[in-house]
């Protein structure tokens, strides 16, 4: 009991600064995108939009990600950590959902201290279970972001220096990608030979505890839920660049959406707003005019902040006090 109570003290919410830092970016970087262009130069764009196809589309995306998100994380916790109902899964997750366009930094401590506090699963265990899925899902996007790493377009690459290294974003992004693609295989040799047991201060972590159950068929599993979503996620942002009359060449576009789709989780986001704006700033240069890529990235961002707040609003309370019973 003793040990229980010491994880939940150690378990807390994060520092206000690590909450409003996002919120911070995101505002700059609006306030930087918006200073020279006219709003209604933005608003014309929007209303003269096929706003049907752009409305059908993300809530397909959205029906797609709800389950396979859920179905992620049930598995992950029944195989990892503890028996959970799938309707209590979806309540934790839905829940999730509107702290994450809210207030991002809450979002995995809420859903580790529903775990520990409700379930008994200790904050590292779950935590585990979450990193497998997030591997999973790098996983997918390592594959999308290869092709944009490569086959983008030079001059709709981010030229930017990167100060202290002194380094090329562009070529510093390109490193990461084969980095990470030339670690995986090693990773799963780890995992499946004799070479855990090894390294004992790795293999018996907590934190890789999901790592160290885990078979190539539970990697597989996740691997498709998580390529699903985001296989779906990369045709509903093309279809709503075109409704907005952006009309690259497919190839750029597939290549552009999902590192402007996935910088929104990134710490210089809020609520979906802030990085997705600048990224689309930079890659469609060219291509669409200011005015098409602001609208195109407001849309996405106001699609992804009322769609998971709204969705996730009518379960949030319960989970929240559960996660959460000294501050209420």
């Amino acid at each position: 009991m003793n040990e229980i109570k010491s994880r939940m003290e150690a378990t807390k919410k994060p520092s206000i600064i690590r909450q409003v830092v996002p919120w911070i970016f995101a505002i700059a970087i609006l306030a930087y995108m918006f200073h020279k262009i006219e709003f209604r130069d933005v608003w014309n764009v929007l209303a003269s939009s096929h706003a049907s196809w752009i409305i059908a589309s993300y809530l397909f995306y959205c029906a797609i990600y709800y389950i396979t998100d859920i179905l992620s994380f049930w598995r992950s916790y029944n195989w990892f950590n503890v028996s959970i109902s799938l309707k209590e899964t979806a309540i934790l997750r839905f829940a999730s959902y509107a702290v994450q366009a809210i207030n991002g930094a809450l979002t995995e401590i809420m859903s580790v201290l529903y775990m520990l506090r409700v379930k008994k699963v200790p904050a590292l265990h779950s935590t585990s279970s979450a990193g497998f899925i997030y591997f999973n899902e790098t996983l997918t996007l390592m594959g999308l972001l290869s092709y944009c790493a490569f086959f983008l377009p030079e001059s709709n690459r981010i030229l930017l220096v990167v100060p202290v290294l002194k380094i090329p974003f562009w070529s510093l992004f390109q490193g990461l990608i084969i980095l990470l693609w030339a670690l995986v295989p090693l990773w799963l040799l780890f995992w499946r030979t004799n070479l855990a047991s090894r390294f004992p201060k790795i293999s018996n972590n907590n934190l890789l505890l999901a790592f160290k159950k885990a078979t190539l068929v539970n990697y597989l599993e996740i691997f498709l839920y998580r390529f699903s979503n985001n296989l779906i996620s990369l045709f509903m942002n093309v279809i709503i660049l075109k409704a907005l009359g952006i009309n690259a060449p497919l190839a750029l576009l597939f290549a552009s959406v999902p590192l402007m789709v996935n910088v929104a989780y990134l710490p210089v986001s809020a609520g979906g707003f802030g990085g997705p704006q600048l990224v689309a700033h930079f890659l469609l240069k060219g291509y669409a005019t200011e005015q098409s890529v602001l609208a195109y990235s407001l849309v996405w961002s106001a699609l992804f902040f009322f769609t998971r707040t709204l969705t996730g609003i009518p379960f949030l309370k319960s989970v929240y006090q559960s996660a959460f019973p000294k501050y209420n």
